[in-house]
């Protein structure tokens, strides 16, 4: 078993944040969830989480982008690996790609997950991005 974290799930959509919470949890992480960008960011003022998970489209259609560009902002947050989840593919049939000249450079984030997800697809995400994050010393 992975050593445990602190996870932050950013998402309007309660049922995807109560299963993930329900998943991660019974596996020893502490698990924060918020379901506004206003209330990550209250969040992550008083808690560092390990990896943070952003829905692309919580109040607005950019509204992922523009959390993660925030949470950057914050010197404890800034090798903290934070992935964003969309839908987008699954109404557009468009999928991101970390290599897409279109996509902010600003926001920063480590990895996009097409929607829906599982919690376990969502476990060997963490794992890896903070794997990796170890291998860095940081």
């Amino acid at each position: 078993m992975s050593s445990q974290w602190s996870i932050l799930f950013v998402d309007d959509d309660r049922d995807f944040l109560d299963a993930q919470a329900a998943y991660f949890s019974s596996r020893g992480h502490t698990v924060h969830t918020a379901e506004s960008s206003r209330e990550a960011l209250d969040l992550i003022e008083t808690t560092i989480p390990d990896i943070i998970f952003l829905d692309l489209m919580i109040e607005h259609y950019d509204s992922g982008f523009r959390l993660a560009y925030q949470i950057r902002r914050h010197e404890h947050l800034d090798n903290t690996p934070v992935v964003l989840l969309t839908g987008v593919a699954r109404e557009t049939g468009e999928r991101f790609d970390q290599e897409d000249e279109g996509l902010p450079r600003w926001s920063r984030l480590d990895r996009f997950v097409d929607k829906p997800v599982t919690g376990r697809q969502l476990l060997g995400i963490a794992e890896e991005l903070l794997a990796a994050k170890g291998d860095q010393g940081a």
